[in-house]
């Protein structure tokens, strides 16, 4: 069964991102974390007593008794709850590891109180050394669900770009798919005129948005596609914003095509700008 890991860390946040995990993944089961982080200001100090451990555990069992109601208001499975000791970033990737953990989804910010905002963090660091693909959830409302209905899928011709095009075909089979190819040149001249360079490109945006019909013909599914101009982070995340779609799927990292595309940059800047929640995808 297709295993998908859960961070909770009592924010809101997070368990917005944990119903739209039950919601995007019914069929799963799901693994909520918890992972206690002595360093935070809340177990610092001369305050600090023997006893935190066991403050800090029950606190974990109440987010996990939360987490199992709310599993149960979706009918979804929870295979077990998980608490773990340390850096959150690092045991999350650890347990992602070690559990052959198919997905993980979190929060793209975190308990504000005691951490700095996760993008940037502890979603960053996931999203950059997790094996598996990973979802960072923002702006939804707690109440997602069923799967998301319109997903946009950046292909710039890597395999990791087609490999994030299979992960949607396979898990969102009813949903709507636009594969979206983005030039960074104009493919035009001062003058109007199309450049042989320009020529190249438009033929190879062709070919690239044609292996991903193909591809997506092996699903027995039928996608859009489309061409865009311009940075492509910046041209996505308008694209997404204007077009009202509801998931944005990247590779981790590209092709040359796109010299800005590993992770830190394209896939990267993508997780911070774009509106909806965004997969990136492992490799």
């Amino acid at each position: 069964m297709y295993q998908v890991l859960d961070p909770i860390d009592g924010s809101d946040e997070a368990f917005d991102a944990l119903a739209y995990s039950f919601g995007t993944f019914p069929d799963a089961a799901h693994v909520p974390i918890h992972v206690i982080n002595p360093t935070k200001k809340r177990y610092e100090g001369p305050g600090r007593t023997e006893g935190w451990l066991t403050k800090a555990k029950r606190e974990a069992e109440a987010l996990h008794e939360t987490a199992r109601e709310m599993a149960e208001d979706h009918g979804v499975t929870i295979a077990e709850t998980v608490t773990e000791r340390g850096p959150p970033a690092r045991e999350i990737v650890a347990y992602a590891d070690r559990n052959d953990i198919d997905h993980v989804v979190l929060g793209s910010r975190g308990r504000s109180s005691i951490d700095t905002v996760v993008v940037g963090s502890v979603a960053e660091t996931v999203t950059r050394r997790a094996p598996t693909p990973v979802t960072v959830v923002r702006n939804v409302d707690g109440d997602e669900d069923t799967p998301p209905e319109r997903i946009l899928v950046a292909i710039d011709g890597s395999d990791r770009s087609y490999d994030a095009l299979a992960l949607v075909l396979s898990k969102f089979p009813a949903g709507e798919v636009t594969a979206i190819y983005v030039s960074e040149t104009s493919w035009r001249t001062g003058d109007g005129e199309e450049s042989s360079e320009d020529e190249t490109s438009e033929r190879d945006a062709d070919a690239i948005l044609d292996e991903a019909r193909e591809r997506a013909d092996e699903y027995g599914a039928t996608i859009r596609t489309d061409v865009e101009h311009g940075d492509p982070s910046q041209t996505i995340a308008e694209y997404v914003t204007e077009r009202e779609f509801d998931h944005l799927v990247v590779g981790r990292s590209g092709r040359s095509g796109w010299p800005r595309i590993l992770l830190g940059s394209v896939a990267e800047s993508l997780v911070h700008r774009a509106p909806v929640p965004v997969t990136v995808g492992n490799g």
